[in-house]
């Protein structure tokens, strides 16, 4: 069975199966009415409520994930496990920190999956709304300037009444985003008429900084990697010459 596990064979069988899947997928959303509030809930959320004959592939995917994920973990322990000192060492762990990568990215997305969320709210100024954290996100005023009838700019102060009776104040843009309890404030569009208001993205992704530890660990590995083959390369032919 760890002989299974650990074989490259089973890695492209497991991905030529998921690239099935996920194709599946990619066709079918469009046309199936069920995947429409999908953008803004969490995926098991969704997947509690929406019909097995539309969600079928996601199990599916879920499914070929984990085992994805098992055959990586093998993969690294038998590699590890057969690792070389010095410099060669780097070049065999080097692989597996991409891995690491990989499932730290992969937990990442499982995590987001249980408690993400991504809500679109209008605030009026002077009017707001109250999170579940029991902060309050009142709209204090908005601006905006533009060019030959097109917006170049526009921003948005918002203050955040705490529970505690604490109060703080931050500006918000396209690019500037404001991050409260872990919860990001994204600014979408404002309006001055008939009444000033913005239009606001609330969203909240738990699964954040495993991505990011995610993604340095995948790109430091693939660093690592590339610069030692190529020392490689520029030893073999020195040796040539």
């Amino acid at each position: 069975m760890y002989s299974v596990l650990k074989s490259i064979r089973t890695t492209n069988f497991l991905l030529f199966t998921l690239m099935g899947l996920l194709v599946y997928g990619a066709v079918a959303m469009p046309l199936s009415p069920a995947f429409r509030g999908l953008s803004t809930t969490a995926l098991f959320d969704w997947m509690k409520t929406a019909p097995l004959t539309a969600s079928w592939w996601l199990y599916g995917s879920m499914a070929v994930l984990f085992l994805l994920a098992v055959n990586t973990v093998a993969c690294s322990i038998e590699s590890v496990l057969r690792k070389r000192k010095g410099r060669q060492w780097l070049l065999t762990t080097s692989p597996q920190v991409i891995h690491a990568g990989f499932c730290f990215i992969l937990l990442a997305h499982l995590v987001s999956s249980y408690g993400s969320f991504h809500k679109h709210a209008v605030l009026y100024e002077g009017y707001g709304v109250r999170l579940q954290s029991g902060i309050e996100v009142r709209l204090k005023d908005v601006s905006s300037s533009g060019e030959s009838g097109h917006v170049t700019e526009m921003t948005a102060t918002v203050v955040y009444r705490y529970p505690d009776g604490r109060i703080a104040e931050d500006t918000v843009s396209p690019n500037n985003p404001s991050f409260i309890d872990g919860i990001g404030l994204y600014l979408k569009k404002v309006a001055t008429d008939p009444a000033p208001a913005a239009l606001v993205l609330f969203s909240y992704e738990p699964g954040a900084p495993l991505a990011l530890i995610g993604g340095v660990l995948f790109l430091s590995g693939i660093l690592t990697l590339v610069v030692l083959k190529l020392q490689d390369k520029d030893r073999s032919l020195d040796y040539e010459v």
